[in-house]
């Protein structure tokens, strides 16, 4: 009994980590770049695609936001190629140049807790409530 709960507990740990997610926030400067169509009003929620020079494959894709925005973390990357298109047929295609930012200052997030500390608390708490539990009932059986 004590092996197959013990063969539990490892399985489900190993199911945890399969499904976790991760998130890092890092300090970094993003390159806003804003839409409009003819008349100033927002290409908002339109389709766009941000091209590396000379890629086939995009470097981002996603949907401008509410005010027509496309945000990006350029790297040392000048020059990139945009394409937004809506499905109402209005689009561009177009190279822009963003200035080059420099990586100082960017660490990730130090608060992170790693995870070997995740399974140690775990694996603490676990035999912590067996102890306890095998406490209370040899003095019930007693």
């Amino acid at each position: 009994m004590k092996l197959k709960l013990w063969f539990f507990l490892v399985c489900l740990s190993g199911a945890a980590w399969s499904h976790e997610i991760k998130l890092e926030a890092m300090p970094q400067t993003a390159q806003v770049v804003r839409l409009t169509y003819a008349d100033g009003q927002p290409f908002a929620f339109a389709a766009y695609e941000l091209y590396l020079p000379g890629q086939a494959v995009p470097e981002q894709v996603g949907r401008t936001n509410s005010r027509g925005q496309v945000v990006f973390v350029p790297a040392a990357q000048t020059e990139w190629r945009l394409k937004a298109y809506s499905a109402d047929g209005h689009g561009m295609d177009q190279i822009i140049t963003v200035t080059a930012r420099s990586s100082e200052g960017e660490t990730p997030n130090s608060n992170a807790i790693p995870r070997l500390w995740w399974l140690i608390s775990g694996l603490s708490m676990v035999f912590g409530l067996f102890g306890l539990g095998q406490l209370f009932l040899r003095k019930k059986s007693s």
